[in-house]
């Protein structure tokens, strides 16, 4: 084992052990509680039950979570308490984290006979990345024995909840996939299993019929699997189905297709086995009238024969269905059951296709966007997740655009990567009947998704149209295609209609005062789009790439738009910083500085009068009351916890000269503000070396658990306010303030380090996993950005001037960002109006630069800047895109404005 020999007493054995002491069954430890690491959250149905402090019950609660947690010595798995649920909505308590176990009790089931297990009632964090999980692997961790007393039956150990009356857990974050040990891997069948099977005694499934309303046993059925759909979860919390699973597999024969529904118990122990292609010898099953409201899959075969009006239930129990899977090698063609067709299209037919309709489509990953979740309506706490994909193909250069759903094939969802072959089987076209610009393919009920790993056997690899795509894919240059791949980052599909009317593709308006509640109310990775109406009170450039934060700033050079191969290596010289700077939801700061981030802790960001900025990180959960972040003034005794007197000094005095430098700018001409923030390398001789070097403040770390960033705006970006906000800013109720986060920020992709790419966009794990090895040394802000001409920080005042929010604009710029996809490009003049409306910079000219070819010139910031003029108290809608990121950081993007005049009012 991994573990230190040093390590002899045990964290987890000391708490309980005092608990169990308890007379009350309940312990708070506040000073002396030791530091553990979380292993595993597991979700399940629950009944709504009380609360902590027993005054009321918990209502709105439907699923509760077991931690498993470990010190090196033992794990244990205990319940969360219900008020700490948030915890887990937003991403903080996740695997992998160190936690402190402050307050916690002892609980029986006075209606079962059987142990007791412990509830986590306060907690508090400690380092993102737990110490002690670096040095163990998974079978170390398997090695750890749970931990058992002898004062108290205490269950710690189970493979379910620890709430008995539950049998299985969910998936973290779906109710899609398959999630445990319940459900049952793919296994190859024996090859001479065919012999003593009654498939001489079979019927047709046209002949099925006959046999409605028949007490006796229906002969068995010789079928081959056509189709699969996605999982449905049907489970409520009072319900008491042990596996309220559902799961339709269409099945045909040589006289059609027909339905069968897999049940409860079926589907742990069936789902995963049968794959499309599959034959199987159906037994002991029954018939029912078929459910007509569902959707169902496409045959690519016109000519086969749909059964609609039967399908085939299997469940269980009563009577105990029985299936059988048939080697590939033991099928008899005699049997004339039908081949699995495929209807392929390529992209340049995508465009001739009606909405509605379905294909099936194969391409080369170009675009993987990061994993998203979707609120389903109606069913608190349940989600879909899905994710954005672009593919091309060999018939032309635009790319397929595909919205991927979770379809039960969490292998295959989370291997998404780019320059990796992806087949997608029965999309349906979404198109311009709903006032989108062009097609694109959004998964049905029926959609399989095979990425790389899952194409070996499957029965379109004999497909003429792959077939040919797989030779073009060997014609092409591997580096020709990786400098076109791109990861990640903000990206809004289908693009907002030209006129603004609330609809289901635009939302209802929200009141400014209620965007709070909205942003509290999201939960990880979900995004949501809301509508508010108001004035842009103030906008402000922030030039991008910058310096990033750290114990020293170094300087970089700028690099241009279309060459990003040309870029120099980043500088590495933060290798004593956290690692847990790494992670997907590190914020950045306004002037482009990458924030130091402390292991468990939460950003409160306090703007001193000179535009000192001072980031202060931790959570403090405890029981009941101090489940929320602690909101404390900053005064100047923070400073001087964080920094000895020599840095105070000197911080002082680098406010003071930069207060005096804003004086004297404010005096100067615009054409020398643009002078100072032209972002456009290829307009320079050489990069201003004054800016890229100019020396900031240093963090300061004064323990573990609290890290401090000291880091100063960059003086030199443009900025416009309307004419009432320097008077409205001191009287708003509310000002919601937002920037930049490295994991908004589409990032060139990298092959080499594909496993730290793909660990950082997929979801967070519900089990701890060691990271790849070459993910180890990683960081976010090392992988090249495709948006590298700065964005705006876009401040929206709602009309009654009581509220306000700062959302980020990120224009499109670059060729190879993905939101240009479907985008119309028709030029435009270029004014900051122009551009918020239309998401993207007009180029202004075409040149020709070295080996990156055709060179696009844009306007500078400060040519934009001085148009703003025009949105002095112009009333506007901003459509705004609300996202979560990991450990409770949210981002605000805006995605469009509309003028008066772009509102569509309805009669």
């Amino acid at each position: 084992m991994a573990v230190s020999s040093k390590q002899t007493t045990s964290e987890i054995a000391t708490a309980f052990e005092k608990l169990f002491y308890s007379s009350t069954l309940r312990l708070v430890r506040r000073h002396d509680a030791g530091c553990v690491s979380v292993l595993a959250v597991e979700r399940y149905v629950t009944v709504p039950g009380p609360s902590v402090n027993n005054n009321k019950p918990i209502t709105t609660c439907y699923y509760s979570y077991d931690v498993t947690v470990t010190d090196g010595v033992h794990r244990a798995k205990c319940q969360l308490a219900s008020e700490l649920n948030s915890l887990v909505h937003q991403c903080v308590l996740r695997t992998g984290v160190e936690i402190k176990i402050v307050q916690c009790a002892f609980l029986y089931n006075e209606k079962c006979l059987g142990p007791g297990c412990v509830l986590l009632e306060g907690i508090e964090f400690g380092r993102e990345r737990s110490p002690l999980l670096q040095t163990l692997t998974e079978e170390d961790v398997e090695r750890l024995p749970f931990f058992t007393s002898r004062l108290r039956n205490v269950l710690t150990q189970s493979d379910g909840p620890l709430k008995v009356e539950k049998k299985h857990y969910l998936p973290l974050w779906n109710n899609d996939d398959p999630y445990g040990v319940l459900w049952k891997c793919d296994i190859a069948p024996p090859s001479d299993c065919v012999c003593s099977l009654p498939v001489s005694r079979g019927i047709h499934l046209c002949d099925l019929e006959l046999f409605w309303g028949c007490t006796s046993r229906v002969p068995p059925l010789l079928v081959r699997v056509m189709y699969k759909s996605r999982l449905r979860f049907f489970g409520k919390p009072e319900g008491s189905i042990d596996m309220p699973y559902q799961a339709y597999i269409e099945v045909a024969d040589c006289t059609g297709l027909m339905s069968m529904v897999l049940w409860n118990e079926m589907c742990p122990e069936w789902y995963q086995k049968l794959h499309v292609g599959t034959v199987i010898l159906v037994e002991n099953y029954d018939m029912k009238q078929a459910f007509e409201s569902r959707t169902q899959p496409t045959p690519a075969d016109p000519s086969m024969t749909l059964l609609r009006s039967r399908e085939i239930s299997v469940n269980a129990v009563d009577p105990t269905g029985k299936i059988t899977i048939i080697p590939q090698q033991a099928v008899k063609p005699e049997w004339k059951l039908p081949d699995v067709t495929y209807k392929f299209v390529s992209r340049c037919q995508l465009d001739s296709l009606s909405p509605g309709d379905t294909c099936d489509v194969i391409g080369m990953v170009t675009f993987v966007g990061r994993c998203e979740r979707i609120k389903k309506k109606g069913q608190p706490e349940r989600f879909w997740t899905c994710r954005w994909v672009h593919i091309v193909d060999e018939t032309t250069e635009q790319p397929f655009i595909l919205e991927i759903f979770a379809s039960s094939q969490p292998e295959a969802f989370s291997n998404i990567y780019p320059m990796s072959y992806l087949v997608c089987t029965q999309m349906r076209v979404v198109g311009e009947a709903r006032g989108h610009h062009m097609n694109y393919l959004t998964s049905s009920n029926e959609s399989q998704v095979y990425s790389a790993g899952c194409h070996k056997g499957q029965p379109y690899v004999s497909d003429p149209k792959v077939k040919s795509f797989i030779q073009w894919t060997k014609t092409l240059s591997e580096e020709a295609v990786l400098q076109k791949t791109v990861i990640g980052g903000y990206y809004r599909f289908p693009h907002s209609p030209d006129k603004f009317t609330p609809s289901s593709v635009v939302p209802s308006l929200t009141c400014t005062s209620e965007l709070q509640q909205e942003i509290e109310e999201l939960h990880y990775r979900e995004r949501r789009c809301i509508a508010v109406q108001g004035f842009i009170a103030a906008v402000r450039y922030v030039a991008w790439p910058a310096a990033r934060g750290g114990s020293r700033r170094q300087p970089e050079q700028p690099v241009p738009a279309a060459s990003p191969e040309t870029q120099e290596p980043r500088d590495k010289t933060r290798q004593g910083a956290p690692a847990a700077r790494s992670r997907a939801g590190t914020p950045m700061s306004e002037s482009g500085e990458l924030d130091n981030r402390t292991t468990g802790t939460s950003a409160k960001q306090i703007r001193s009068p000179y535009n000192l900025r001072v980031t202060k990180r931790r959570y403090c959960t405890g029981a009941a009351n101090q489940t929320r972040r602690c909101k404390k003034p900053f005064t100047v005794l923070h400073i001087l916890k964080i920094a000895s007197f020599g840095h105070f000094v000197q911080i002082v005095l680098i406010c003071f000269l930069t207060h005096l430098f804003r004086g004297i700018k404010s005096e100067e001409d615009a054409p020398t503000d643009e002078k100072t923030v032209q972002a456009d390398s290829r307009k320079r001789s050489r990069p201003q070396q004054e800016d890229l070097e100019q020396p900031g403040p240093a963090g300061c770390q004064s323990s573990s658990d609290t890290l401090a960033v000291v880091t100063l705006e960059e003086v030199s970006s443009p900025s416009w306010e309307c004419g009432i906000w320097s008077a409205v800013q001191q009287h708003l109720s509310v000002h919601l303030s937002h920037s930049l986060h490295s994991a908004s920020v589409p990032r060139k992709f990298d092959y080499k380090r594909r496993e730290f790419l793909m660990q950082q966009h997929n979801l967070h794990p519900a089990k701890w996993q060691p990271p790849p090895a070459a993910a180890t040394a990683c960081d976010a802000e090392e992988f090249t950005p495709v948006c590298n001409h700065g964005y705006y920080i876009v401040t929206i005042m709602g009309v009654t001037q009581q509220a306000a929010i700062d959302a980020v604009f990120l224009p499109v710029t670059s060729p190879d960002d993905p939101r240009r996809v479907g985008r119309p490009q028709a030029p435009h003049d270029n004014t900051l109006l122009s551009c918020l409306t239309e998401g993207f910079v007009s180029p202004e000219s075409t040149g020709t630069a070295g080996r990156g070819g055709a060179q696009q010139s844009f306007p500078s910031p400060g040519e934009i800047m001085r148009t703003a003029g025009s949105l002095d108290r112009m009333q506007v809608v901003c459509l705004l895109d609300l996202f979560q990121l990991e450990g409770g950081h949210v981002e605000v993007f805006l995605n469009k404005l509309y003028r008066i005049t772009d509102i569509a009012m309805k009669v």
